[in-house]
């Protein structure tokens, strides 16, 4: 038996398969596999704060891994902009500053118990799909009778010899060799299947996490030229805009500085470029750390 969660009555939350299917267009997104466990940790512990400490060992800490604060809340700001793609405002998955993250009372959340009924090998996310789409037709399934002959040729009451050289194979035989080539099919399918999808995963969570580090840094609102980019952490915009005063720190219009720094640590570091990272000019970017 496996646990669907219909979200605001507009998206299912598959998490066997990693998935979030719109009930209204029937688009499919797939989530990175942490990102997935961190929102059904979310889900089962609805109303209630789930700290930072245990999302990061629920998806990564049980699988032997080891990853910063940072990189939780990349998955996490993934997961809201995946929910607001499918019409679902993101802002349920509440930030709580210096304490962690939680999903409100007033949410519609629904869990619906369903039957993963077996299948072909490599089938189980399609099943699982079909049943919660309510289809009112199962799937043909191509049935082989091992047991039927067919039948022969018209028996002559007299005997007589058979052609020399000629062979009379079982039915039964080429049945079987009928049904062994399907399964050597099927099995090639679903082994396509799964190196597809392995390659899909290592696609979205190493590409997001080394191509776009900054993604999910958000805007500082600054009275300057420049525009200043910070990290989502548990820190108030009023912590980055007092350092900036305190450190004197001033830019050029038209550059961009990216700010970050990981509470409850004194240490910061600043990035100053001339041109935005997602720009497809040369950034020209110069960086500073500071301790206290």
């Amino acid at each position: 038996m496996d646990t669907i969660y219909v979200i605001e009555n507009t998206i299912r939350f598959n998490p066997t398969a990693h998935t979030l299917h719109s009930i209204e267009n029937n688009e499919r997104i797939t989530l990175a596999i942490p990102a997935s466990l961190c929102f059904v940790l979310l889900i089962k512990n609805q109303g209630r704060i789930v700290t930072q400490a245990e999302l990061l060992h629920n998806a990564w800490g049980e699988r032997g891994m080891n990853v910063t604060p940072n990189t939780l809340h990349q998955n996490i700001s993934l997961l809201r902009k995946s929910l607001n793609r499918l019409q679902v405002n993101g802002t349920i998955i509440q930030t709580i500053p210096k304490r962690g993250f939680m999903i409100a009372d007033e949410t519609a959340i629904l869990a619906q118990r369903i039957e993963n009924k077996p299948g072909p090998k490599g089938n189980s996310e399609q099943n699982v799909e079909e049943i919660v789409n309510n289809l009112h037709q199962p799937p043909a399934v191509e049935s082989i009778d091992l047991q039927r002959q067919d039948p022969g040729p018209p028996q002559d009451n007299v005997s007589s010899l058979p052609p020399e050289k000629e062979h009379k194979i079982s039915p039964r035989i080429l049945s079987g060799l009928r049904f062994a080539g399907k399964e050597k099919g099927t099995c090639k399918i679903a082994g396509f299947a799964s190196l597809l999808a392995i390659a899909l995963f290592v696609y979205i969570y190493y590409f997001t996490e080394t191509r776009a580090p900054f993604a999910s840094y958000t805007e500082l609102a600054t009275p300057g030229a420049c525009t200043v980019f910070r990290n989502d952490d548990l820190r108030f915009d009023e912590f980055f805009i007092h350092f900036l005063q305190e450190k004197h720190i001033t830019c050029s219009d038209g550059q961009t500085v990216y700010i970050t720094n990981h509470y409850p640590s004194s240490r910061t570091s600043l990035i100053v470029c001339r041109y935005p990272l997602k720009s497809s000019k040369k950034s020209f970017c110069t960086s500073s750390y500071y301790l206290k």
